[in-house]
């Protein structure tokens, strides 16, 4: 590779190889089977004592399904909607039953939603995908024994992207549905804004477009008026990357006039980060409880 090209600035202060290491976890953790499996035991022991309904359709795709785990006793009780992560190209709802053990004692719903990856479908289809399934657990609230009135979302890695992606929607322009329908959002790992990885080697594979990106990127669609707290951050040992987009988002997400928090999820990498979504001694676990009020 020519000097030149090797030590050109593509984004920041990041030459085309630095960016990309940024953002491919897999030149630090070569084997995420793991971290799969770990999460994977833990949902399976965490469906073996809490009730669960599984794939439940929201929409009319095969992909477009949920996992439920009513809070039972607990009617009209809070429910939290969670994005899985994985790139956008992999991952499943189905390792991520395992914070139910822990939120439904708590008089808490947990709802894992399933959506199209990438190449399948596109990045921009996915995030209505998730938007879809949160207006529906909105219109569900009846039937499955949860208030509409206390829904909150939260993701990770990619599935945090969903997380701000859910959260700077337009509810009243594009469902009909309360401005205010999100009640609390908890956004770990997640990228908010998508020229990185619009520059990076991600796009190999997401193919976006420049319009693609900005559309996809929630910085850029903070809403004017929002009382919704934010809980956002990353884990300690995250990359630089993925520090600097959680403290971006949540300046912008300030200046607008709004609440939020960092937190940093200490002695984590990306992948055992998830695993605080369960863990009721966690920082995370317990500042999500007290966002909800349980």
């Amino acid at each position: 590779m020519p000097q030149d090209i090797a030590t050109e600035k593509v984004f920041l202060n990041y030459t085309q190889e630095e960016l990309d290491w940024q953002y491919d976890h897999s030149q630090r953790f070569p084997d995420t089977g793991i971290f799969q499996k770990e999460r994977g035991d833990a949902s399976q022991a965490a469906r073996a004592i809490v009730k669960g309904l599984i794939d439940v359709p929201y929409g009319n795709h095969e992909d477009e399904v949920v996992d439920i785990f009513q809070a039972e006793g607990k009617e009209g009780g809070p429910v939290v909607v969670f994005f899985h992560g994985g790139a956008w190209t992999r991952g499943s709802k189905n390792g991520y039953s395992f914070p139910a053990a822990e939120f439904v004692p708590r008089g808490v719903s947990w709802v894992a939603t399933e959506f199209t990856k990438v190449p399948q479908g596109s990045l921009s289809n996915q995030v209505r995908q998730n938007r879809d399934a949160v207006a529906w657990v909105y219109n569900n609230a009846e039937k499955y024994g949860w208030n509409r009135d206390q829904i909150y979302i939260a993701g990770h890695s990619s599935g945090g992207h969903m997380c701000g992606m859910v959260l700077v929607t337009d509810w009243q322009k594009a469902y009909d549905l309360p401005q205010n329908l999100i009640k609390g959002a908890t956004a770990i790992s997640g990228m908010y804004d998508l020229e990185a990885v619009y520059l990076s080697y991600r796009n190999n594979y997401l193919n976006l477009s420049e319009a693609e990106w900005r559309e996809n990127s929630s910085i850029l669609h903070i809403p004017a008026e929002c009382d919704v707290p934010l809980l956002i951050g990353c884990a300690e040992h995250d990359t630089a990357e993925f520090h600097r987009q959680p403290e971006e988002f949540l300046k912008a997400w300030q200046a607008a006039g709004h609440s939020g928090e960092f937190i940093e999820l200490m002695d984590r990498h990306h992948f055992t980060g998830s695993m605080c979504f369960g863990e009721a001694d966690h920082p995370l676990f317990q500042k999500m409880c007290d966002m909800i009020g349980v």
